[in-house]
């Protein structure tokens, strides 16, 4: 799929806000970007920790994602491939070829 057809359904069908994660994720999926920190390659890792010491948490953006990768039209396969299948384990493999 041509990254310009993806650029134009993430604009005309997504209705939410511009600044949430799960677009800007997205965003970068399909520019091809790593803004986010969390697209590598075709795989993205939508958990990550934030915090320190007692007031750590994960902050996870798997589902919004996942709805969103679908909006558009994009196939995809998710999983955990953590040892004991913690929270930062997960991923998003992307299966839809993006051409420029």
């Amino acid at each position: 799929m041509k990254t310009l057809t993806l650029k134009k359904r993430l604009q005309s069908r997504y209705a939410g806000s511009k600044t949430s994660k799960a677009y800007t994720i997205v965003n970068d999926v399909v520019n091809g970007t790593n803004k986010t920190y969390m697209v590598y390659g075709n795989m993205i890792r939508p958990c990550h920790t934030s915090g320190s010491g007692r007031f750590c948490s994960n902050l996870d953006y798997t589902k919004s994602t996942e709805d969103l990768l679908a909006l558009i039209g994009v196939k995809f396969e998710s999983g955990n491939d953590a040892a004991r299948g913690g929270l930062t384990g997960n991923f998003i493999k992307i299966i839809t070829k993006i051409e420029l």
